[in-house]
């Protein structure tokens, strides 16, 4: 496992769909969707890490 640079969090690297990677909180969780079913995976770290910001692009709007 590695940890975030930001916060020093545990961290794991999960593969997208898209091939990209994503680092999502080290605990798998289990939540129920709206039709009941249960689902396990990863959190993604940036939705908790309370040093996120640190990582966002800057999107350049001057055009």
């Amino acid at each position: 496992m590695t940890k975030c640079k930001g916060c020093g969090a545990e961290i794991v690297w999960i593969k997208t769909a898209a091939g990209k990677s994503m680092p999502c909180n080290s605990g798998k969780v289990t939540i129920v969707t709206e039709d009941g079913k249960t689902a396990t995976g990863y959190i993604p770290h940036w939705a908790t890490c309370p040093a996120a910001q640190k990582f966002k692009k800057s999107v350049n709007t001057d055009t």
